[in-house]
């Protein structure tokens, strides 16, 4: 049961061989109404994140994700 799982920012990558396990699992969540906020990142590979540290596009996309979860996990219920 996934119904009790707090609200989730799922980022997956356009060339990420578990893209399609974090597409999934993050449907699987909102199908049990557990607030998902799911964004791929186009152009990208897994772990992107860390291999590119310096990037100023991952700079925006660890922004990005960290202001997604907060807003996820402060928005009214």
């Amino acid at each position: 049961d996934l119904s009790r799982l707090p609200p989730a920012y799922i980022m997956t990558a356009e060339f990420d061989p578990l893209r399609d396990e974090g597409i999934t699992f993050a449907q699987r969540l909102m199908e049990a109404g557990v607030p998902v906020d799911l964004h791929n990142y186009s152009g990208m590979f897994h772990s992107f994140p860390v291999a590119m540290q310096k990037s100023s596009e991952t700079l925006k996309a660890v922004r990005e994700g960290v202001y997604r979860a907060i807003r996820l996990h402060t928005a009214p219920k």
